[in-house]
């Protein structure tokens, strides 16, 4: 059984759960991933997938998006694949483009609502509905990776029920309850310091300069706090401008992108996601699986997830005064810090496993597998005119 994966973004969540799948699920499928040259995928290819280049831009670009359909369809052809999977906006817009002339079963899985983006009742996210709900009318079938991000597909009538599935992310729990494999040393941090750290991409819909500006604020009130952010992006700029204008270059490590986020988080006092929506970040169940207190925003895909006071602290979306304020506790109330912990660990990681997502995304794969081999097995020889 062959899968092509479709996807643009270079780095974070989402390549993370294409490699995941791929290597996770490589003895029973053959997989192939078509992204862009300059993305950590194709720098380090999952081990058994094969990797295909095709050039994509992050912003719709009527012309680009064109070629790269073409290179899709070109790539579908010659493969005969039995499934291509679109993940993310990007790799939806080009499978609408190429809207009944793949014979493969095509699924998609936004992983976090475009429309989120824009305020509400603008004219950028009606937009953006429009094009998210022909995207999902043009696929076989959209799977969504947490609860909330499937009601809101139903709800706002994007998709109708029937066609949206829920497998939700998944995260191994028993690396992730092992010793870190990194020291804070390593990172240039005093072994008593109090760590309030994040992970993720510094781009707008992570807001990490409210990450900033909370970091401000605490490091007047406990001098013995230090600061990490794991990723790098567009608002990387912004960060260190913030930073040290407030004299914090000593007290701040952004540390960019690494490979190993899920380590260096076990070594976080507090987790902190300022996200303004998301679908269901892997670096939020990965501080739940390593009992970390997580202090997050009532973002889509973050608000119904957390139960505040049980298994973390909610605050408002771009609200800096309200994080520092939640850190400031939990510094205050250690024995919280241990109880929001063990907390994230029961309700939110562990009904989240690795393996039980695997496992479900295998049996969805087999199902549209079989249904490919069906169509085939009737259609016979005329099956490949609607690649022709």
């Amino acid at each position: 059984m062959r899968v092509l994966h479709v996807i643009e973004s270079v780095r974070g969540g989402v390549p993370l759960f294409v490699r995941r799948l791929c290597e996770g699920l490589r003895e029973s499928f053959t997989f192939d991933i078509a992204c862009r040259p300059d993305s950590e995928l194709y720098r380090a290819p999952p081990i058994g997938a094969t990797l295909q280049p095709v050039q994509m831009c992050r912003q719709i670009h009527p012309v680009k998006d064109l070629l790269a359909a073409l290179r899709i369809r070109s790539l579908a052809r010659s493969n005969r694949y039995d499934i291509v999977h679109l993940n993310s906006s990007k790799a939806g817009v080009i499978g609408l483009i190429l809207r009944g002339r793949l014979s493969a079963k095509t699924i998609f899985t936004p992983h976090a609502l475009r429309s989120h983006a824009y305020r509400q009742g603008s004219p950028w996210r009606k937009a953006a509905r429009f094009l998210e709900a022909r995207i999902c009318r043009s696929v076989d079938l959209v799977v969504a990776v947490g609860q909330e991000e499937q009601r809101q597909l139903t709800e706002c009538r994007t998709a109708s029920a029937p066609e949206v599935r829920l497998i939700e992310n998944g995260v191994d729990l028993r690396s992730l309850e092992s010793a870190p494999k990194v020291s804070r040393t390593d990172l240039g941090l005093p072994a008593d310091a109090f760590v309030v750290g994040t992970v993720g991409r510094l781009s707008p819909q992570k807001d990490p300069a409210s990450f900033a500006r909370a970091a401000i604020l605490v490091a007047t009130r406990l001098p013995e706090a230090q600061f990490v952010m794991v990723g790098d992006g567009p608002g990387e700029r912004d960060v260190r401008r913030l930073i040290a204008e407030a004299g914090l270059l000593d007290r701040f490590h952004i540390l960019g992108w690494r490979t190993d986020a899920a380590e260096i988080l076990k070594l976080f006092d507090v987790f902190i996601l300022t996200s303004r929506y998301e679908g269901l970040p892997f670096a939020l169940l990965e501080a739940a699986g390593a009992r970390r207190a997580i202090v997050c925003t009532k973002a889509p895909g973050l608000r119904s997830l957390i139960d505040d006071g049980r298994s973390g602290l909610l605050v408002d979306i771009g609200d800096p005064e309200a994080i520092a304020e939640a850190v400031i506790r939990l510094r205050a109330e250690p024995d919280l810090r241990a109880r929001l912990g063990e907390g994230a660990f029961e309700a939110v990681a562990q009904p989240r496993s690795l393996e039980l997502m695997l496992e479900r995304w295998s049996d969805l794969y087999r199902s549209l597998a079989g249904q490919v081999a069906l169509a085939a097995e009737i259609a016979g020889p005329n099956l490949s005119m609607a690649e022709r």
